[in-house]
C-alpha cells in the first residue's frame, strides 16, 4: 500500500469518527439545550424576557407584531387566534383549552405575566381579554401599571422587569394579589 493510500484511509477513518462524534455527542446536547430552553419559555420564572424586545411596537394595530410577541410568551402552545378591537385598545387572545386542565395559581401567574408583558412591548395596547373554553379574563394597562407601580415603558429593560414583575409573581399569595388587582373581572 502506498503512502497516498494511506493518507486517503486516514482522512476517511478521521470523517467517519468526526461524524459520528457531531452525530452521537454534539447534535444530542445542542438539542438538549434547546428542548431545556423551550421549556423554561413556558414558565413565567424563567421566561427569557429579553428576547422578546424584537415585539416593541407603538400600535396594537400591528397584528403580525403582536401574534409573533404571544407566540414567544408562556402558554403559546395552546394559542387559538386572536381578535383586535381598536375602537377599545383590545386584543382579544384565543386559547384552546379549559382553564381547569391547569392550577389556578399558575394559570394567574401566566395570565399576569403575558398581560404586562403586552403592555411593555404594545405602547397603546389598553386591554388584554384572554379567553379560554369556559371563561374569559380582561386584564387592562391602568391596573398592571399600579401595581407594578411604575411606567411600563420602564420595564424593557430585563433587570427592572424581574425586579418590578417576575420577583413579585413567585410566591402564591402574590401572584393570588397580583391577579385580583390587574383583572378586570
Amino acid at each position: 500500500m502506498t503512502g497516498k493510500n494511506k493518507w486517503i484511509i486516514a482522512l476517511v477513518m478521521l470523517g467517519i469518527f468526526g461524524v459520528i462524534v457531531v452525530e452521537g455527542v454534539v447534535n444530542p446536547r445542542i438539542e438538549a439545550k434547546q428542548a431545556q430552553y423551550e421549556a423554561e419559555q413556558q414558565d413565567p420564572l424563567t421566561h427569557d424576557f429579553a428576547a422578546l424586545a424584537g415585539y416593541r411596537s407603538a400600535y396594537m394595530g400591528d397584528f403580525s407584531n403582536l401574534s409573533h410577541l404571544n407566540q414567544a410568551l408562556p402558554l403559546s402552545e395552546q394559542l387559538n387566534g386572536y381578535q383586535l378591537y381598536p375602537e377599545t385598545l383590545t386584543a382579544q387572545i384565543n386559547y384552546r383549552m379549559n382553564t381547569s386542565d391547569m392550577k389556578p395559581e399558575e394559570l394567574e401567574r401566566i395570565l399576569v405575566y403575558n398581560a404586562a408583558a403586552n403592555f411593555v412591548w404594545i405602547d397603546n395596547l389598553e386591554h388584554v381579554l384572554y379567553t379560554f373554553e369556559n371563561i374569559q379574563y380582561t386584564l387592562s394597562r391602568e391596573a398592571a401599571q399600579q401595581w407594578v407601580g411604575t411606567e411600563l415603558k420602564t420595564l424593557q429593560e430585563p433587570g427592572e422587569w424581574d425586579s418590578a414583575v417576575r420577583k413579585k409573581l413567585v410566591e402564591p399569595m402574590q401572584v393570588k394579589e397580583a391577579f385580583s388587582q390587574i383583572v378586570d373581572n
